[in-house]
């Protein structure tokens, strides 16, 4: 196992732990949809009430090295919580706050990882979460979650985001880069 490994189930232990809904982002979904890459850091998205941040703060301060000084004032800044695991990777704690975060948790599947139940973003979610980017390699990320996943992916659920998206952000490209044949009629 490697340590990016027991760092994610570090974390997603210790979310399962405290009944905390999560899901595993980043490139560690990628590398369950998608293709392959480095990645040098776990990212999770958790759902909380505001209420409810101080004490999972303290719960996170007692098994996990918080890596801001002000940790609650930096998570309403940034909605992100950076802290070290014992021996010493990266995670990114990310504290949802719209609808659409609760929801993709809420579909985020269970993935048994070296024998731990692990919530990773379904795919569809990970190409929304993606292709708001404007990086290259989030882009990358989604043509291979399209290759990999292909027909499986649930289009219905996905078209009508990635639509929106590309009118509301006026970058029409985003909707055909979603697409397997590269190029999608809009109607």
């Amino acid at each position: 196992m490697t340590g990016l490994e027991r760092t994610l189930l570090q974390i997603a232990s210790f979310l399962e732990e405290h009944s905390v809904p999560y899901m595993v982002i980043g490139g560690i979904a990628n590398l369950v949809w998608g293709l392959p890459r480095a990645t040098i850091d776990v990212d999770v998205t958790v759902w909380v009430t505001e209420d409810d941040i101080p004490g999972l703060l303290s719960s996170i301060a007692d098994q996990f090295k918080i890596l801001v000084k002000d940790p609650l004032q930096f998570i309403q800044q940034t909605r992100v919580l950076p802290v070290q695991v014992p021996d010493g990777f990266r995670a990114d704690i990310i504290f949802a706050l719209l609808p659409y975060e609760q929801s993709a948790i809420e579909r985020s599947v269970g993935q048994v990882i070296h024998g731990v139940q692990v919530q990773i973003c379904s795919p569809e979610d990970l190409i929304i979460h993606k292709i708001i980017s404007e990086r290259p390699q989030d882009l990358q990320d989604v043509k291979g979650i399209v290759h990999q996943v292909g027909s499986r992916l649930d289009r219905g659920y996905l078209d009508p985001f990635v639509h929106g998206l590309a009118s509301d952000l006026e970058r029409p490209e985003i909707w055909t880069t979603t697409s397997s044949r590269g190029r999608r009629k809009t109607a």
